[in-house]
């Protein structure tokens, strides 16, 4: 039986996901963009087997692209610090936040 090595107990295959307001505010975006899709994904089906017009095959591209996008970029923000993380997170934001607005507002 050997002994724990204590280097090697600090050594973690990822980074430690970073903390803060902005981080926090793409994560809760990015999540809120999956839930939507599946949302839209289920209006669509009960309206499918209703016969009523639901949302269309370009919102659901269009927001299932952008949740996509958003998730990939909120990964590579929470295990990169500094500036790079910060604009990747950012852009989670300006991305859901075009998105909503374009298509809920417009």
């Amino acid at each position: 039986m050997g002994a724990v090595d204590p280097v090697r107990e600090r050594r973690t295959r990822h980074r430690a996901r970073r903390s803060g307001a902005l981080r926090t505010l793409s994560g809760v975006l990015a999540a809120g963009m999956v839930a939507l899709v599946v949302g839209l994904v289920v209006a669509w089906v009960v309206a499918l087997h209703e016969g009523s017009p639901g949302p269309g095959a370009a919102t659901l591209l269009v927001h299932a692209g952008t949740a996509v996008v958003a998730v990939v970029a909120q990964v590579y923000a929470d295990r990169t610090p500094g500036p790079r993380g910060a604009l990747a997170a950012s852009g989670v934001v300006v991305a859901v936040g075009a998105v909503l607005t374009l298509e809920w507002l417009l």
